[in-house]
């Protein structure tokens, strides 16, 4: 199974909101989608340089507009035609990870989706308000334009995820009542959340310092990072650290 682990990455930031927006208002709900960017038609482009070497950071959205989405493609399309390569988010799990997969969800405090079903999918299950514009889930890396030579992959596997976690914060024990409901549903556990500080820890710090030791070691000097948005503020201030300037 593959998904995108965005969580603000404070999780796929729209994610996030679901802890926020649980039990709120379609006003409320709609506010916040409009606030994180989930209805924006553009995407804008962070640029970032050191030497020779250029990256330029597209801050995704895993909800969003057709629009925003195709946007997306085009700007995608014309790099790679500069001679860019693409580093893109894709935590890799397999059919038999599904006890990491329960383990996951208590992580993040919601449900993960299914293989081939987006977030969105996952917001359906939990609102049923009307929306004011029409959101889908993020598109595949192939359906976003990458090029199948010029993209790769640079996230970590699901199994190192849940491994960095235990190792440092201890294991994240599967109750009875977790096994009531599969991994895409809502928990009918009453668990104490995660801290945010130790889940941040590992879904966005660990995994963002893999993508900047890619960027290092990469011999290309130009590198697309389609990522989760709150991906870039880790990402930006290690690359800064090592003495990349915004442009």
């Amino acid at each position: 199974m593959v998904f995108k682990l965005f969580f603000m990455k404070n999780f796929i930031y729209i994610i996030i909101c679901f802890f926020v927006l649980i039990s709120c208002t379609s006003t409320k709900v709609n506010l916040a989608l409009k606030v994180i960017g989930a209805y924006n038609d553009k995407i804008k482009l962070e640029k970032m340089s050191k030497s020779n070497k250029e990256v330029v950071f597209f801050p995704m959205i895993h909800i969003g507009t057709e629009p925003f989405y195709e946007d997306v493609k085009n700007k995608i399309d014309s790099l790679e035609n500069l001679g860019f390569i693409t580093y893109y988010e894709k935590v890799n799990s397999s059919p038999t990870d599904t006890l990491d997969l329960m383990k996951l969800r208590k992580l993040l405090g919601f449900p993960v989706p299914k293989r081939g079903k987006g977030y969105m999918s996952v917001f359906d299950s939990l609102y049923k308000f009307k929306l004011k514009k029409k959101l889908i889930s993020q598109p595949s890396n192939k359906n976003l334009g990458v090029d199948s030579l010029k993209g790769r992959n640079v996230d970590l596997t699901l199994k190192q995820v849940i491994t960095e976690y235990e190792r440092r914060f201890g294991e994240l024990k599967l109750n009875d009542c977790d096994f009531q409901t599969f991994y895409d549903q809502k928990s009918i556990c009453n668990d104490k959340p995660i801290s945010k500080e130790s889940r941040n820890e590992i879904i966005l710090d660990f995994r963002n310092k893999n993508v900047v030791n890619e960027i290092i070691s990469d011999q290309h000097q130009k590198i697309i990072i389609v990522y989760g948005k709150q991906h870039f503020i880790g990402i930006k201030k290690e690359l800064q650290d090592l003495g990349f300037t915004v442009k």
